[in-house]
């Protein structure tokens, strides 16, 4: 009597989804460490504070934040967005940079997440971000 045809099994040709996972967070370190130190990108620079304000879409504050930044701290200048996106991030790094090249030592900004609700969606997550950026410069 034959034995009934049974098909050998393929193998993943790529990486399953914990190793794509490794890779984003080895990849998100790496970027990080790539940033440098604050003494490194911007020499001139004491102390950095950022002060970071988040608003609902309907103009509420959902959260205030305070991050300060040391000549040995790494300039990592990204915000995630705390809405309802999920995955929505701000950049600050143009705004600090043009900040310190003009050597202010105040300056506010405001940003808007413009990521979609949920995959597909056409409603944008709305959030608000209103910073505040104080920089404390080394006598020269």
């Amino acid at each position: 009597m034959a034995q009934p045809y049974k098909p050998k099994r393929r193998r993943p040709s790529g990486p399953n989804k914990n190793q794509k996972k490794v890779q984003r967070d080895q990849e998100a370190s790496d970027q990080t460490r790539a940033a440098g130190l604050l003494s490194q990108v911007f020499p001139s620079v004491e102390k950095l504070t950022v002060h970071l304000d988040f608003l609902t879409p309907q103009q509420h504050l959902m959260d205030q934040q305070k991050r300060v930044f040391t000549p040995a701290d790494v300039c990592d200048f990204s915000v995630p967005c705390p809405g309802r996106c999920g995955h929505g991030s701000f950049n600050l790094s143009a705004k600090v940079k043009s900040v310190i090249d003009s050597r202010e030592t105040r300056s506010e900004g405001n940003g808007t997440c413009m990521e979609p609700t949920f995959l597909g969606a056409k409603e944008l997550c709305d959030f608000r971000l209103r910073c505040r950026i104080e920089v404390d410069y080394l006598p020269e």
